[in-house]
């Protein structure tokens, strides 16, 4: 299903050269951008739940691009134009024909996405408050400078993994699917 468009190359380059950096590279400027726009226009970023998704959207987002642009192209561009032959606009075909196709790729890359997001530490801990602390960096509160609580550390781990244990178990079949069918040819 290979879109075409002018600059897709740069694009696709660029979007994969984020992917070089560090994410420790980011923190200062994405903090500072976030204090800035709420200096600038009162909207609160950084302790905020928003902030957190902004932040988690910013390296999740290339990664994704690449990944199905990859399983995109690999769709054939005949069910497309089949789709169109039988009386399908451009959003019902991609609703109806391209999206149950593409359904394995989505799952994989939502999965990636969000078991990323669900162990970050480095950005939880520096975007967030004690009000609205995620889970990895409440981890960390069962380490005090005299004490280490193992016990609690690998109990609340255990726990904290779970969802994404069967999340995984209820949909390997499609991600497995995806991960190998959006590789590059």
């Amino acid at each position: 299903m290979g879109v075409t468009f002018r600059g897709r190359s740069l694009f696709s380059t660029t979007v994969l050269s984020t992917q070089m950096f560090p994410g420790v590279l980011f923190l200062l400027p994405l903090f500072l951008i976030f204090v800035n726009i709420n200096t600038n226009f009162g909207i609160q970023l950084v302790g905020t739940r928003l902030g957190l998704i902004i932040t988690y959207l910013t390296f999740s987002l290339p990664f994704s691009i690449w990944m199905l642009a990859g399983y995109f192209d690999g769709i054939p561009h005949e069910l497309d134009e089949a789709a169109k032959v039988d009386g399908c606009g451009p959003m019902r075909a991609l609703i109806r024909v391209i999206q149950p196709v593409a359904r394995p790729g989505l799952i994989a890359v939502a999965i990636y996405s969000f078991m990323t997001s669900w162990g970050e530490v480095l950005f939880a801990s520096v975007m967030t408050t004690d009000a609205n602390r995620t889970l990895a960096v409440g981890l960390q509160l069962y380490s005090t400078q005299t004490n280490v609580y193992w016990n609690q550390i690998m109990a609340a781990s255990v726990v904290v993994s779970i969802p994404v244990v069967v999340g995984f178990l209820l949909l390997q079949r499609n991600f497995v699917a995806g991960l190998t069918a959006g590789m590059v040819k």
